[in-house]
């Protein structure tokens, strides 16, 4: 049986060989990640009797379209493709020594949850849960890899253990079966987004330049210096409603969540930080879109104001401190997908209105802090 195989299925065997429980398949577009891993997979199926190797990715559509199609297509190649082999019903293809592979989403909690596998092939990593990881890794005996694009600035693939893992960085140029064409549309991406021409062309991690904020500081603890804070408050209901606990010393702001959390009625809201044991003395800036949440509020003993809802200017605000963050998954994953709207190529100074829940409170309270506490607050657009 001949191979056509690129370094990328190379590196992958030899690791697959290897100690470590995890290898990591982090680089750009058309490397030829997944069309080596699938490549990997049969090889190890047909070298070994009665394994089970279940192939994972966020949604059973996007899956279908990609990972199973280059997988049944590589089969055919090889001339070993059996209809009857193929239970398209259950999405699982069984080899004449017993070995099989499976193909499912994370929403399918009966097989997520369900029997032991030897390998665990996440593709489109990035896209799963670290809860979703750690289902499949208590049912893996032997092997789990994932690939991915570094599209994310964090990510629970970039805590794997080192000194357990293999990391194998890829790019479009360690493809060469790559047609010509691909590779000049890939390249042209240096001169029309810098930023995805990392990711996708060079296969690094990069801030777009539509993110918003850059440059936080994401910390177990806070620093003693922060003492004197006030409250943002955003409301929501199927969206998080977001209180956010704002520290400032000098130059530098503190972030602290207090409660992040959909479906809160008024009064679970009330009842929740009466259990936290929120300050009734100290100010809230709230959204003034709900003032008869403001009001119930208010009757119930809290200093809640309406916040400073100009947007630019509160974004502008945030960017004249240093930020500094409390550790939290929810809002790591509002920083790095909080975005100027863009109309074409052209970015626009509206941001989008998905993961703003956090962001809004927290521009809340530094528009007031810089407008109370310090005296050069002039607004100036960045």
């Amino acid at each position: 049986m001949e191979l056509k195989s690129t370094i990328i299925f190379q590196k992958n065997h030899q690791a697959l060989q290897g100690p470590e429980r995890f290898i990591v398949n982090e680089g750009g577009s058309r490397s030829s990640k997944t069309y080596s891993l699938c490549q990997l997979v049969i090889v190890y199926c047909l070298q070994n009797k009665g394994k089970v190797v279940s192939i994972i990715r966020k949604t059973f559509p996007a899956l279908r379209a990609t990972v199973l199609r280059d997988f049944t297509e590589i089969l055919k190649d090889l001339g070993i493709y059996s209809l009857e082999a193929h239970n398209k019903s259950e999405q699982i293809y069984t080899f004449p020594n017993g070995s099989m592979v499976e193909f499912f989403s994370v929403d399918d909690e009966q097989k997520i949850r369900g029997r032991k596998r030897d390998i665990a092939w996440c593709n489109e990593a990035n896209e799963l849960y670290f809860d979703d990881f750690t289902q499949l890794n208590m049912r893996t005996e032997h092997k789990l890899i994932f690939d991915y694009n570094p599209s994310d600035n964090s990510s629970w693939l970039y805590e794997l253990p080192p000194d357990d893992t293999v990391l194998i960085r890829s790019t479009y140029k360690d493809n060469p079966f790559l047609p010509q064409s691909i590779r000049n549309q890939i390249e042209d991406l240096k001169r029309t987004d810098e930023a995805l021409y990392q990711i996708y062309a060079l296969g690094q991690k990069a801030v777009s330049k539509s993110n918003i904020y850059s440059n936080w500081t994401f910390m177990t603890h806070r620093p003693a210096r922060f003492t004197s804070y006030v409250y943002g408050l955003d409301f929501g209901y199927n969206h998080p409603t977001a209180l956010m606990r704002v520290y400032w010393h000098e130059r530098d702001i503190f972030i602290e969540p207090v409660i992040y959390e959909s479906y809160l009625t008024t009064t679970m809201l009330i009842e929740k930080m009466g259990q936290l044991n929120i300050e009734k003395e100290v100010t809230i800036l709230a959204d003034y879109a709900r003032p008869e949440i403001i009001a119930e509020m208010v009757n119930s003993g809290y200093d809640v104001i309406n916040a400073n809802k100009v947007v630019k200017k509160g974004i502008d605000y945030v960017k004249t401190f240093g930020v500094y963050c409390m550790e939290n998954k929810d809002i790591k994953r509002e920083y790095d997908n909080y975005k100027w709207k863009k109309i074409g190529d052209h970015i626009t100074d509206e941001p989008v209105k998905l993961f703003d829940d956090a962001m809004d409170a927290v521009r809340y309270a530094v528009t007031y802090i810089k407008d109370e506490y310090f005296t050069d607050s002039a607004y100036v657009s960045f």
